[in-house]
């Protein structure tokens, strides 16, 4: 059976936006499902989006990009800068939406920690203003994380129990 966690979000700043939430599994797997395209897929995007593409070049100057698509027919796209790798522990990437609409200049900074068995997963987002941070809230930001991390848990929980197989 899958655990759900609560999403945690807090706003420290008028231009920042702090996510955590704690997996049931350890952080080597954690960071794998977060920097590998065969799992990226399986997770990345809310409950009515599909993922198209979904391609990383893991290494500082390197970038990543995914699109979605939903049954309306509506489709997004975002894209990513890698500025820091910290592998197990820290990924940070410049990222903008491709839709106009949605605030650009977003810094990302995904910090892993074990605690346990689990893995701590700390998303901070920085905006430039306060109104590009507002958007992102209001545009369902925390809706879709948490729809994506109840399809995280799923994706953890197969690859663990496909791991635990193997090993007996």
């Amino acid at each position: 059976m899958v655990r759900i966690r609560a999403l945690d979000v807090a706003t420290p700043s008028d231009t920042e936006i702090v996510m955590t939430r704690v997996f049931d599994a350890p952080l080597g797997l954690v960071f794998d499902a977060y920097t590998r395209p065969a799992m990226l897929r399986g997770w990345l995007g809310g409950a009515e989006w599909t993922i198209d593409i979904c391609e990383v070049d893991l290494r500082v100057g390197g970038g990543y990009r995914w699109t979605w698509h939903n049954a309306k027919g509506k489709q997004i796209g975002e894209r990513g800068t890698y500025r820091e790798i910290v592998p197990g522990a820290r990924i940070v990437a410049a990222s903008a939406f491709d839709e106009p609409w949605y605030p650009g200049n977003c810094v990302e900074a995904i910090a892993f920690a074990s605690q346990g068995d689990a893995t701590v997963l700390t998303t901070t987002l920085r905006y430039d203003t306060r109104e590009a941070r507002d958007i992102a809230l209001n545009a369902g930001l925390t809706r879709g994380v948490t729809e994506s991390y109840a399809r995280l848990d799923a994706v953890l929980a197969m690859s663990t129990h496909a791991e635990s197989s193997r090993a007996g």
